[in-house]
């Protein structure tokens, strides 16, 4: 009895060790910390975000959850409403458990237009 517990604890620690990342995420935690820290970061956030985004589209591996979520919502505070629906609908598509919040977030970009819009007239 002794020895199945050693071995069946051997093993676990050895599929401990194996774990892998899942996604790469390409330092975005380290980047959104400096954001938060110093707001002049949120720049370079934005770049290295669409560089991440971009080549991991290009390589046809999978863009980690919320990352386009993210990058919609950097494009949003620089007021381009356009690109942040497109990473929203993106963010929507690739992650189904995403879709109530970013057809909101689109539904809400869509009305705030209309109103600005109609106040212009």
């Amino acid at each position: 009895m002794r020895s199945i517990l050693i071995i069946a604890s051997l093993f676990l620690l050895t599929l401990v060790g194996c774990a892998q990342n899942k996604y790469n995420w390409n330092g975005y935690d380290k980047g959104l910390y400096d954001a938060y820290k110093d707001p002049n970061q949120i720049v370079a956030l934005q770049i290295r975000l669409q560089e991440t985004i971009d080549a991991l589209e290009r390589e046809k591996q999978v863009v980690p959850p919320g990352l386009y979520a993210e990058l919609g919502t950097l494009y949003l505070q620089e007021g381009n409403i356009e690109k942040a629906k497109f990473y929203y609908a993106k963010e929507r598509d690739a992650w189904p458990e995403s879709k109530t919040l970013m057809n909101v977030l689109i539904k809400n970009l869509d009305s705030r237009k209309q109103v600005l819009e109609k106040s212009k007239q």
